[in-house]
């Protein structure tokens, strides 16, 4: 079964490896991920070591299709995030 990260379960695992309070779990969690997102709008890269790289790429205004009508409509400019893992988490994850 697949398990969904939340800041709650990250601020539960912080709880219990640190000790800290629930409620000083919850802010550190929401401090580290509003800097996080700040630093990305702000740099357009992230990179964090042993994990990999976030990047913001532009995508320009295509034309696109609904698969299910047919029907063509135009898709907005939008700023999108990729994701790199670094060579280190590949072969973490690779292993038998």
């Amino acid at each position: 079964m697949k398990k969904t990260i939340t800041r709650e379960y990250l601020a539960n695992c912080i709880k219990e490896e640190l000790g800290f309070s629930r409620s000083e779990s919850l802010k550190l969690v929401s401090l580290i991920l509003n800097n996080l997102s700040n630093s990305i709008k702000k740099d357009k890269v992230l990179k964090l070591p042993n994990l990999g790289t976030f990047k913001i790429r532009k995508k320009n205004s295509r034309i696109g299709r609904n698969p299910k009508t047919g029907e063509e409509s135009v898709i907005t400019a939008r700023s999108v995030i990729s994701f790199n893992a670094s060579e280190k988490l590949k072969s973490r994850l690779n292993l038998k």
